[in-house]
């Protein structure tokens, strides 16, 4: 679905080049330390941010070349600053850059449990809340639903999200994992998200890239990228990691 080609980008961080392919059907996280360039990495992905060299690819057609409607029909991001300047009702704001008529797409309201919210205004949220109903904003921008087995034209479409668990407790974390994982099942979807807690995506991703001082040093399942001894080169943190299944692990902090 989207090809980096030999990407870099030498500010405002420093990223080595880049060559790899984010797949339709799949459900991506991108790990790494604070400062490791997650977040620039994503800014890129979604066409805000440019790279100094290379190329990116979305559903065989460069970036750059798609006119920012087209894009916004393609592709949705979610960013860690959440704040409305406006004070929108929260339906309303769900609306925002709506591609397709009527209501919002079905399903999305009730996955996410946000129906509660609907009558409420944007400023009067908690931030966890607010994040919900951000999400739902890019699913509805894209037109996707977990109740929704095809994306409505055949040709796909990217949900970009940076650290969307950061504000949640831990059910609703387990609810919105399970939502992209079942948004990532369909043929013609693929999400990418940045995440810091190791445990939700070795359990929910198929695939991780791990970055390092700008670098993707590791890319593969969770089984393979997250290792003891990689964890604790990168993270400086002492592990402990236990097979789950074929290509899942639990990571449990050292004592």
């Amino acid at each position: 679905m989207l090809e980096l080609i030999n990407v870099s980008l030498e500010q405002p961080f420093a990223l080595a080049p880049i060559n790899a392919q984010i797949k339709a059907g799949e459900l991506l996280g991108l790990i790494g330390p604070n400062g490791a360039g997650k977040s620039t990495l994503l800014s890129l992905i979604s066409g805000y941010l440019q790279p100094d060299s290379g190329r990116i690819e979305l559903l065989g057609r460069e970036l750059a070349a798609y006119l920012p409607g087209q894009l916004a029909r393609r592709r949705a991001l979610v960013t860690q600053q959440m704040d409305s300047a406006f004070d929108w009702q929260v339906d309303e704001f769900i609306r925002l850059g709506q591609q397709h008529p009527g209501e919002p797409c079905a399903g999305i309201v009730d996955a996410l449990d946000i129906r509660h919210l609907l009558g409420r205004v944007v400023l009067s949220l908690s931030g966890g809340e607010l994040q919900r109903v951000t999400i739902a904003r890019a699913m509805n921008q894209l037109a996707i639903s977990p109740t929704t087995d095809a994306w409505r034209d055949g040709q796909g479409c990217l949900l970009l999200l940076d650290e969307p668990t950061s504000a949640l407790d831990i059910g609703q974390q387990q609810n919105l994992m399970r939502v992209l994982r079942k948004l990532a099942s369909s043929a013609q979807i693929a999400v990418v998200c940045v995440l810091h807690d190791l445990n939700l995506a070795a359990r929910y991703c198929d695939r991780l890239w791990l970055l390092e001082s700008g670098r993707l040093c590791a890319s593969g399942a969770p089984a393979q990228v997250l290792s003891e001894q990689r964890i604790a080169r990168v993270f400086a943190a002492q592990v402990h990691v236990s097979p789950m299944g074929r290509h899942q692990v639990r990571i449990e902090l050292a004592p």
